[in-house]
């Protein structure tokens, strides 16, 4: 076996044998298995499935399962973009180091710094949102006055929390539990709506451009349902920081990228599909006035006193993906840190744990200001829609971008020989186009209060990190540049590694 260290971008994992990254972290602690369902959780099917039900049917009528289908499809393009740079170059800074490597160390710095909108923000806002969401149906199902919002997170951040700190192992085990259950409830749902359908029959006219029952679509209104299924489906890349912790990261993390968007995208639409039936299409333009979510409604329906089963998916999804957020952001933070693009203190390890402590304890203060002070004082749904809902969408629609632009430069700068019209030109150019457009489609009207802010808190967000970059530049501290596009090597695994290999529960 070639006991070689390589660390260059051309190296290839040979097949039949296991190759781990020399990190600091723990090398090959997450499997295949556990890189996929990473990613599922990151995407939180349940929350892309029943939260965004009213919008995408209250834009696309009958047609949301097509709507799906559409995005579906452009996503997949957008991830064979990343899959390029998943390939070559494997790291826990994530888009931090491929944007370093393939535009420049400031623009990897600034997209590292946008990235703080994205996965750091999810936990503290969904955590709230989901209290206030339980409080509803606690009260109305069973009288329960006694749960308030807050409470779901001030038990579970810390408990998250401590399965960030306590390793990677734990964090991805998990994730697999809660996201096996979320996945197999929320498209049992699904197929339950299809098979047991409510006024109006079962139907394929889903899938036809001209159907519209109730007549509930208007103007661009199809387009921008397609715009809310793209936003709906990101997560697919939450793999993609823990390469350093993945076996064959530069084969498993791509493979992982891909695998979810097709299981992800498919079970959407099949559920989407569910719930226009499971709704009934002869009532369908009542769905987006519902005043209780959804699911919930059709689980009341076809699951009796077994509804409680959609509420469970609700929780589970919202714990996978404060887990497998927690796991992005930490890592990012860690390989910036490593680098030294922040302090030196985000890129130390504990000893024994191995686990980004300095960036786990960061990651709680923003999720506990997110979930509990903002909620306190705008409400938890307005909390999730300003964060969650808008300020996310911005910054996830700049690190994509820069991404496909560092596709398009690398390929034809360095690569030349491997360049691909279709992947390396087409695709990100493409799916560019679709991210401008729905930003467009987002913010312009403005959204009603609190959306409305979002545009203005990005932008001060996206000023402060330059103004950082030119206070950095004048006091000369600037060491960091020439580490930032530094990836791993990697080394085959040894004998003591592969004893304690991950398991069926992929951690």
């Amino acid at each position: 076996m070639d006991t070689s260290k390589p660390d260059d971008a051309d190296f290839v994992e040979p097949p039949g044998e296991v190759w781990v990254a020399e990190t600091e972290l723990t090398p090959g602690a997450v499997s295949l298995t556990g890189a996929i369902m990473q990613n599922v959780t990151h995407i939180a099917p349940a929350i892309a499935a029943f939260l965004f039900t009213t919008t995408i049917v209250g834009n696309a009528g009958g047609k949301a399962p097509l709507a799906y289908l559409v995005g579906f499809l452009i996503v997949l393009a957008l991830g064979m973009c990343l899959v390029q740079l998943a390939k070559h170059f494997p790291s826990a800074g994530g888009y931090f180091t491929y944007v370093s490597n393939t535009i420049g160390p400031r623009s990897g710095w600034l997209t590292g710094w946008m990235f703080a909108l994205y996965s750091p923000i999810v936990a503290g806002p969904i955590l709230a949102f989901l209290g206030l969401i339980f409080e509803g149906e606690f009260q109305s199902n069973w009288d329960w006055t006694w749960f308030h919002w807050w409470m779901m997170v001030i038990v579970f951040l810390p408990i998250i929390t401590w399965i960030g700190y306590a390793g990677i192992s734990i964090s991805v085990r998990t994730i697999v539990v809660v996201g096996a259950l979320e996945f197999l409830i929320v498209l049992g749902l699904g197929l339950w709506g299809l098979f047991d359908p409510g006024p109006g029959g079962f139907t394929f006219s889903v899938f036809s451009p001209s159907y519209d029952p109730g007549n509930i679509i208007a103007g661009s209104g199809f387009l921008l349902a397609v715009v809310f299924t793209v936003q709906g489906l990101t997560g697919w890349e939450a793999a993609v920081p823990l390469a350093e912790e993945t076996e064959n990261p530069r084969r498993n993390v791509p493979i992982a990228t891909m695998a979810s968007i097709v299981i992800v995208g498919v079970m959407l639409v099949l559920v989407f599909w569910g719930q226009v039936v499971g709704w009934g299409t002869n009532d369908l333009a009542k769905l987006p006035s519902s005043e209780e979510i959804p699911a919930l409604t059709i689980a009341h329906r076809v699951w009796g006193d077994f509804w409680v089963l959609a509420l469970i998916a609700m929780f589970t999804s919202v714990i996978g993906a404060s887990l497998a957020c927690q796991n992005v952001a930490t890592r990012m933070w860690f390989g910036m840190g490593r680098a030294g693009a922040l302090p030196a203190a985000f890129g130390k390890v504990h000893p024994t744990r191995k686990t980004p402590t300095t960036a786990v304890t960061a990651q709680f203060i923003v999720s506990l200001a997110l979930g509990l002070i903002v909620p306190q004082w705008i409400g938890p749904a307005n909390a999730f829609i300003l964060t969650v809902g808008y300020m996310l969408v911005i910054g996830v629609i700049f690190v994509y971008i820069m991404t496909n632009l560092g596709v398009i430069l690398y390929f034809w700068r360095k690569r030349r020989d491997e360049f691909n019209w279709i992947l390396h030109f087409v695709f990100p150019v493409g799916t560019s186009i679709v991210l401008l457009y729905s930003l467009d489609k987002s913010f312009n009207p403005l959204p009603a209060y609190p959306g409305n802010w979002a545009p203005w808190l990005v932008l001060a967000w996206f000023a402060l990190g330059v103004v950082i970059l030119g206070v950095l530049k004048l006091r000369g501290g600037e060491d960091w540049l020439q580490k930032a596009g530094q990836i791993t090597s990697e080394r085959p695994e040894t004998v003591a590694e592969a004893a304690h290999r991950p398991g069926a529960l992929g951690a």
